[in-house]
């Protein structure tokens, strides 16, 4: 098995490509996300057995599913034989989190339900940034003025723990993951250290050992398995 510190190295260095090519393309571009999704599926394909298949962006292209209620296509996806087992959902919120907060938690419900009651795996995997800047509108893909910067707290949290704490119904992914992250001044991104932003010491035990990269890692090729 591969180190924790090892595994970590290697994500940060995904994210960093992953928030480059953001600052790039902009955030409508799908391109910035094939790094880091990429990144997800060599690492399965590492680590599962014999016989499985993983498909994301830069590695075969995203499978799509006819959900419970929609259809979806999906970010990464574990496959046998063709069937569709598992699959991960990852969002990096680069901007405009608080403006946005609620609604991705409430279309992170929605999905975890529309996937689940196909009787597939669901996993979520979100990064956030400690300190998020807050862009004004723009046209097209076009970035606006940095209007302020909004600081990771205690409440922005707490409802993922609080839904990682929940009972099994189907809104509540099999596997949930959490990476908060700080970026330097040549992008360079780092595991936040949640003490600074006055992170209660429960919803940072949780987050930081049971939400944590590896916990997530180790907990989704537990589900593939159980979904074989």
């Amino acid at each position: 098995m591969i180190a924790e510190k090892e595994i970590t190295k290697t994500f940060l260095k995904a994210i960093s490509e992953t928030f480059k090519a953001y600052n790039e393309r902009g955030a409508r571009s799908n391109k910035k996300l094939i790094p880091i999704h990429k990144w997800f599926a060599k690492y399965l394909e590492n680590n599962l057995g014999n016989g499985y298949s993983v498909m994301s962006l830069g590695n075969g292209g995203e499978a799509n599913i006819n959900g419970k209620y929609y259809p979806k296509n999906l970010d990464i996806t574990v496959l046998k034989s063709g069937k569709i087992l598992t699959t991960i959902s990852f969002k990096f919120v680069t901007s405009n989190y608080k403006q946005n907060a609620n609604n991705y938690f409430e279309n992170l419900l929605g999905e975890t339900a529309n996937i689940r009651r196909v009787n597939v795996g669901f996993a979520h995997f979100l990064v956030l940034r400690a300190k998020t800047p807050y862009y004004d509108k723009n046209k097209g893909n076009l970035r606006g003025k940095t209007i302020k910067i909004e600081t990771i707290n205690d409440h922005d949290l707490s409802k993922y723990v609080k839904l990682f704490q929940d009972n099994d119904f189907p809104h509540k992914p099999d596997v949930l993951g959490i990476s908060i992250l700080d970026f330097n001044e040549n992008g360079k991104p780092s595991i936040t250290n949640l003490e600074r932003f006055g992170i209660s010491k429960s919803n940072s035990d949780i987050l930081n050992k049971e939400l944590g990269l590896k916990k997530f890692l180790d907990r989704f090729i537990a589900l593939c398995e159980l979904k074989n």
